[in-house]
């Protein structure tokens, strides 16, 4: 690692922005889904929350070990409430967009950190990154019928922030954890 790397300090305040944003925005779409009654896509948005809020954990620990940088990080701004739809598929939508964006912005971040030999940054961009994927999957299987009534329980890896849509019945498959490393999202 180098003493006088910056972009990969800026990568991860960048991310730590998105991820920081994108936890209170899905808490928000959580509070509209439950007021329309869509208790399911409640519990998947507040496990998407509870992912993302491991994630901006684990950049601020990649942020700590490897920067000599003191900036303030509490600029994050939470969640923008103009982003909040007025429906739960309209959130849904928004939501899918965001992983999207996200995953896209995290692979510059990959490549950044390689090339600057910053190895947990980029640990830290590669779950994000594919977790954002599983997120986008996930509001996928509600895209269609925001209603749909299953009764499924969220568990979220603390370990990178997987989120299944069911028990685990083995190691994460993101970071390779145990199942023991999934907690279940109430």
């Amino acid at each position: 690692m180098t003493t006088h790397t910056v972009k990969t300090e800026e990568d991860i305040l960048r991310a730590f922005q998105g991820e920081s944003r994108a936890k209170w925005t899905y808490r928000a779409f959580a509070e509209m889904a439950e007021k329309e009654g869509n208790h399911e896509v409640a519990r998947l948005f507040r496990a998407a929350a509870e992912s993302g809020d491991i994630h901006a954990h684990s950049l601020l620990r990649a942020l700590h070990e490897t920067s000599r940088a003191t900036n303030d990080l509490w600029m994050s701004g939470m969640y923008d409430p103009k982003i909040i739809r007025e429906s739960c598929a309209e959130n849904l939508r928004e939501a899918i967009e965001e992983s999207r964006e996200l995953s896209e912005m995290y692979s510059e971040m990959i490549r950044d950190a390689e090339s600057d030999g910053w190895s947990f940054a980029k640990e830290c961009f590669t779950y994000s990154a594919a977790v954002d994927q599983v997120h986008a999957g996930l509001f996928r299987k509600f895209i269609d019928n925001p209603d749909r009534k299953e009764n499924l329980d969220y568990y979220v890896c603390e370990a990178c922030g997987n989120t299944i849509d069911h028990e685990p019945s083995g190691s994460c498959e993101v970071c390779g954890s145990s199942k023991e490393a999934f907690k279940l999202v109430p």
